[in-house]
């Protein structure tokens, strides 16, 4: 689900902003999520957060097994009483791909049925990290042709949790997120057929006309990269502990460069194989998760990022994605897929995969000083490992801005 901030491993509002936060994005080592298709009305879909309305009685005392980050007497009793069913039957798992909003797969009776995202512990804002406004992108996707989980409450109640936490279904589906996981493709599907299937989600989400959906008002005054450019860079400012020059190089290589923006749309932010759900039936995508990172933008910069996930070698990434030879198109063929849906120009393709490489960067020095500082729950990842390739990424986008190739 998010850019996978630990190199070597699978990584990584209620204000409407361009939530671009450096410290977003924990290790991004997934498993299955929601389910697709939000059933909620286009009016309710609109609703930052939804208040408690059933009559319920919050326990005081939590079992002491739960995972850190979820006060389990309170949400099982919320969840008892919004669903009907007995408190002692629910579960709380904590997902296996970590991720900066904590994300928790709760079970009945020892089935997953829900999904419960929160913000990360200690978190202290940023609007990277707004499960409200995530939830309120996702609930307002439900009734268009993109693929997204179904959200069935967004919950700002402190008798609940502490935080606010979006609590949807389960989806069943599958993540592609490691070379097994290819195994589970269906017979009927292809690894080629399932990658360019992700492009034609994308391609879904670039067309949604975000006033229709009430989303318009996450636009923000001001060219769309530029601004990126300078959140980051100055988020990435306030949370490192280290001296990294190469960062500021990149970052004014990037704005002295940036493009003319081309169609301005609903920009996802992290997409790349394992931010899918795949349909375990068909092979094709049956969810898109992990919203935290959307806004408004240019949309082309959500290609240049997926290709710079999937063809930037994964020693520096630590994210891996099907390669050639494991049956996936290439960069160019995948460039062309979405051209050929969308109409596109794609020339800036090259720029935005540098930019993307630089922004991964940023996430991992947040997320190794957030593991330095232990608030990234029970994840167990060194905090070094996390950190070590961040000076390398910010090098590779130099080179990518520097020679056009990925």
């Amino acid at each position: 689900m998010s850019p996978d901030p630990t190199a070597g491993q699978k990584t990584p509002t209620p204000q409407a902003t361009d939530a671009q936060a450096p410290d977003a994005k924990a290790p991004d080592t997934k498993a299955p999520e929601p389910s697709t298709k939000a059933s909620a009305s286009a009016t309710d879909a609109q609703t930052p957060a939804a208040q408690t309305s059933a009559a319920w009685t919050p326990a005081t005392q939590a079992p002491t097994d739960d995972p850190r980050g979820i006060a389990g007497s309170g949400v099982r009793a919320w969840i008892a009483a919004h669903q009907g069913v007995e408190a002692d039957a629910i579960g709380f798992q904590v997902l296996s791909v970590g991720r900066s909003n904590l994300t928790f797969t709760l079970t009945l009776d020892g089935e997953p049925r829900w999904v419960l995202r929160r913000p990360p512990l200690g978190h202290t804002g940023g609007s990277a990290h707004d499960v409200q406004r995530e939830g309120r992108i996702m609930a307002a996707l439900g009734p268009t042709p993109v693929p997204v989980p179904n959200i069935l409450e967004i919950v700002d109640d402190a008798d609940v949790l502490d935080v606010p936490f979006v609590f949807q279904d389960h989806c069943p589906g599958f993540t592609i997120h490691e070379p097994a996981d290819l195994d589970l493709i269906p017979a009927g599907g292809s690894v080629r057929a399932s990658m360019l299937d992700m492009v034609g989600a994308l391609a879904e989400v670039h067309a949604v006309d975000v006033d229709a959906v009430g989303l318009g008002d996450l636009r923000r005054p001001g060219g769309f990269v530029e601004r990126q450019l300078r959140r980051w860079l100055g988020q990435y400012e306030a949370i490192t502990t280290r001296d990294l020059p190469v960062i500021g190089e990149v970052q004014a290589v990037l704005s002295r460069d940036i493009p003319p923006e081309t169609v301005t749309g609903l920009v996802h932010g992290d997409v790349k194989p394992n931010n899918m759900l795949f349909d375990r039936g068909t092979g094709e995508v049956q969810a898109i998760v992990d919203w935290e990172l959307s806004s408004i933008g240019d949309v082309v910069t959500d290609l240049g990022y997926l290709l710079a996930m999937m063809f930037v070698d994964d020693s520096l990434t630590g994210i891996w994605t099907p390669s050639v030879a494991d049956g996936s198109p290439t960069a160019d063929q995948l460039t062309e897929r979405y051209a050929s849906l969308t109409g596109q120009d794609t020339s800036s393709v090259p720029y935005y995969a540098a930019f993307a490489v630089w922004k991964l960067a940023c996430i991992r020095e947040g997320v190794y000083t957030r593991l330095k500082q232990g608030k990234m729950g029970d994840l167990d990842v060194d905090p070094e490992e996390a950190g070590a390739s961040v000076e390398a990424l910010a090098a590779h986008a130099l080179d990518i801005l520097r020679t056009g190739q990925i």
